[in-house]
């Protein structure tokens, strides 16, 4: 790969820094910016009242500020302190209007920099071939997604704040008491202050906190729901419309978390003008002090020195010490999560080669070539295929050749590489050695979008969306008549159970189809691989999980589907390939035997014993096979 990835690989931060900061630069900059400018007129006070005081303090002192014309300056020492003071109360509104414009534009930067990352992370897993899934649990990657690129924030935000950040507020305080334990103590109302709005504005936020929350839950769900039915957004093509479903959740939460920001913006300045308000307080009394002598409860002396310390670090102590660990430990998570994010989207890069870097991301072929007109002929010849790091293959020299029209049954014992046999024909793996064709050619030569157009797939685990029935039936063409959908469900066998549902149609299934039964689902899904009719139907465990009378109404369906069809049927239970036109037995990632079911019953072998385990016929079954079977739960 580039030397991108290497980079990536030992600065994350950075990287992802550079890649989704660099479009959103000028936010960045200029927030950045106007916090540095900020800074100025904090830093003035200290230069005016030290000339102030030198004026105040010494009869011949001259009142006299930098840039400022000597007529613009009143004679009267008490006109003079006015003057002090207008200008103070000047810079404080000034420091508070570019404060909010840089926390304006560092506030759209973080979340437009958020927002892209998780898009584009998404769109980069869901791309990914499928032994990537295999090797990484669904949570794991929801981690990444979600919670470290929430992490990525919190990197950001500390980032900045290491530049707001002057020092310590508790050192600030105790220098503060060190010098005058009761100025120091009058003062502690401004924080106290601080404290009451922060609980009120506490109380005025919270409801779109809550919001914020609601947002970040249905982000989830879109991602949790996306990703696990991957095989399906796979099967149908319809990656870009997952993405922008994925899009619009993050552009929501995107929205509720701005509105809390501009909340937040809207209480600020009111603690700032507080804590100004604090300084001001400060310089009429510590003035009064060091030229009258101490005022109201007072007691002592004030020196000059000691007011100018108060002033200049009155405000300063009212930032709390905790955000300094906070920061550190807001950077080390950034850090760790920008290395999950590129560690996850470098995950479809395999192992280097002689020839370059083995990319494991789905991508078609140069010049490939898009489907029309599919007659339905498959052909495997001498595949293999091995799961990374495994140490059997999968599918081991399979071959093979099915007519247009041809139901194919596919049985074995567990683990005998059924299911992944016929997943190579849908590109979720590559072959090692070996083509799998269609109509005479190489699937890794076809466009892949065309290629699972024309696969109607239903899995072991049918998966349905959180929505209603239509959409789940209608899910790769969304648009689609409603007599459509009402053609597919009732080739499916599922129009009658669907009337009869509260909403019909519109009846909602629930997160993962749970207000519905196996069977159920089962059908709903098999109708959503029909919808478009496909020349090719690919079934996984069609009746893996439902009952005798349920499996008859879908053995049904499944014969009025996979009329005209290329059917390949993926079964445990042997009735439902018994009508099969062809039989294929699989073990050990091999091929058998191969012929109808009345063929293989009379050749008394893997498909004859299988059979009569299933009829209960056990004390039939040869002693061979029966330690075969303790064998497999030893090494089980």
């Amino acid at each position: 790969m580039s030397g991108s990835t290497q980079q990536s690989a030992s600065n994350p931060v950075v990287d992802l820094c550079l890649r989704y900061g660099r479009p959103h630069a000028g936010h960045f900059v200029v927030g950045f910016g106007l916090g540095l400018l900020g800074r100025v007129p904090q830093l003035l006070p200290g230069l005016i009242i030290g000339v102030a005081i030198d004026a105040f303090l010494y009869e011949s002192g001259s009142y006299a500020l930098p840039l400022v014309p000597e007529a613009w300056i009143p004679s009267g020492r008490l006109d003079q302190l006015l003057m002090t003071i207008g200008l103070l109360i000047a810079l404080y509104l000034l420091g508070t209007a570019v404060g909010i414009a840089s926390r304006w534009s560092m506030g759209v930067f973080m979340e437009r920099f958020q927002h892209d990352v998780r898009v584009d992370t998404y769109d980069t897993v869901q791309r990914l071939e499928s032994t990537v899934f295999d090797e990484r649990g669904t949570g794991q990657i929801m981690s990444v997604l979600n919670d470290d690129v929430r992490q990525l924030e919190r990197l950001v935000g500390s980032a900045t704040g290491l530049v707001n950040l002057a020092t310590m507020a508790a050192v600030i305080y105790a220098l503060l008491f060190w010098l005058n334990a009761q100025l120091a103590t009058f003062l502690f109302l401004v924080p106290v202050a601080l404290v009451g709005l922060s609980f009120w504005m506490s109380s005025r936020i919270e409801p779109e906190h809550l919001e914020v929350r609601e947002r970040v839950g249905e982000i989830n769900d879109r991602l949790n729901s996306a990703i696990e039915g991957i095989s399906v957004v796979k099967s149908y093509g319809t990656e870009d419309r997952e993405r922008e479903r994925v899009e619009s959740a993050s552009r929501g939460h995107r929205t509720a978390q701005w509105e809390l920001l501009t909340t937040k913006e809207t209480f600020r300045p009111t603690m700032e003008v507080t804590t100004g308000a604090g300084r001001v307080l400060l310089l009429l009394i510590g003035g009064y002090w060091v030229l009258f002598g101490p005022p109201l409860f007072l007691t002592g002396t004030l020196t000059v020195g000691a007011l100018y310390t108060f002033f200049d670090y009155t405000g300063r102590f009212t930032e709390p010490l905790r955000w300094l660990p906070n920061i550190v430990d807001g950077y080390q998570n950034g850090k760790a999560a920008a290395t999950r994010i590129v560690e996850l989207e470098t995950a479809g890069t395999g192992a280097e080669t002689e020839t370059g870097t083995e990319t494991r991301t789905e991508a078609n072929r140069d010049a490939a070539i898009e489907l029309e007109d599919v007659d339905g002929a498959v052909a495997y010849e001498h595949v293999t295929f091995s799961y990374p790091e495994a140490e059997e293959r999968a599918v081991d020299d399979v071959s093979f050749a099915v007519d247009p029209g041809t139901t194919v049954g596919i049985v074995g014992p567990t683990g005998a590489g059924k299911s992944t046999l016929t997943k190579l024909l849908l590109r979720f793996y590559e072959p090692d050695g070996g083509t799998v064709q269609l109509d005479g050619t190489d699937v890794r030569d076809l466009e892949l979008s065309s290629l699972r157009e024309s696969i109607g797939y239903v899995s072991q685990d049918p998966f349905l969306f959180s929505g209603t029935v239509r959409e789940n039936v209608a899910y790769a063409r969304p648009d689609l008549d409603e007599a459509d959908v009402v053609r597919a469900t009732r080739l499916a066998g599922a129009h009658e159970f669907v009337t009869d549902l509260p909403d019909g149609y519109e009846t909602e299934v629930g997160e993962r189809g749970v207000k519905l039964s196996g069977g159920q689902r089962q059908r709903l899904a098999l109708a959503r691989a029909l919808v478009g009719s496909p020349p090719i139907l690919l079934l996984d465990e069609a009746t893996s999980h439902v009952d005798n009378e349920t499996e008859v109404v879908i053995q049904r369906a499944l014969e009025r589907a996979s009329e005209r069809r290329t059917t390949f049927l993926v079964a445990h239970r042997l009735s439902t390939v018994r009508t099969a036109d062809v039989i294929l037995v699989v073990e050990d990632g091999a091929i058998v035997e191969r012929g109808t079911h009345e063929e293989l019953l009379e050749r008394d072998g893997l498909y004859a014993t299988l059979w009569q385990v299933q009829v209960g016929a056990v004390k039939a079954l040869p002693e061979s096979y029966l330690e075969e079977l303790r064998a497999r739960e030893v090494e089980r």
